[in-house]
């Protein structure tokens, strides 16, 4: 693959990201990006944007043309576990025939 510097604007490839293609085209990576990315592209879902720091900061962009979203309180009301209960969650549902 080749790639000029322009294929991502924000990190040239070095220690910590390689060059790779999920479909769209060549990007640089984050090493530690790479399994999330590559499990969210088999499972129907692109992504735009990543980004994990050496610290503690993260994100993802998830491209949505496929996909909903709903942010929900929590309430597991037909199970036994209740450690969940009260927190929110983010419930992506995609539909798998309208990817890429």
């Amino acid at each position: 693959m080749q790639c000029k510097y322009n294929c991502n604007h924000h990190h040239e490839i070095g220690a910590d990201h390689q060059l790779i293609d999920l479909g769209d085209g060549p990007f640089v990576a984050n090493n530690k990006a790479i399994p999330l990315l590559t499990a969210l592209n088999e499972a129907g879902l692109r992504t735009r944007t990543h980004h994990i720091g050496k610290e503690d900061d993260a994100f993802v962009g998830i491209l949505l043309d496929n996909a909903m979203v709903e942010v929900r309180q929590v309430s597991e009301r037909d199970s036994g576990r209740t450690k969940y209960n009260g927190k929110y969650e983010l419930l992506l549902s995609w539909d798998k025939r309208k990817e890429k």
